[in-house]
């Protein structure tokens, strides 16, 4: 079996969210599908994001922000 785990980030603006983040999924996975690959889940898994480049060097006592992110997963 194999598995793919994508992000999914939807795009979306105050008029019907929810409808538009829906739609955005129901592509991703209806495109997937036509690959071969068979929708399992949406999981959400927490981050620690860490300063990076410039800004995280200049800071000696930086703070990891949280990020909450949503992961597609398919298997075949």
């Amino acid at each position: 079996m194999e598995i793919t785990v994508l992000p999914f980030v939807p795009q979306v603006t105050d008029v019907n969210p929810a409808r538009a983040a829906a739609s955005q999924l129901q592509s991703i996975i209806d495109t997937k599908q036509s690959e071969g690959w068979e929708f399992v889940s949406l999981s959400s898994l927490q981050a620690s994001v860490k300063p990076t480049g410039c800004n995280g060097a200049k800071q000696k006592n930086y703070q990891a922000s949280t990020a909450n992110i949503q992961l597609l997963i398919f298997k075949k």
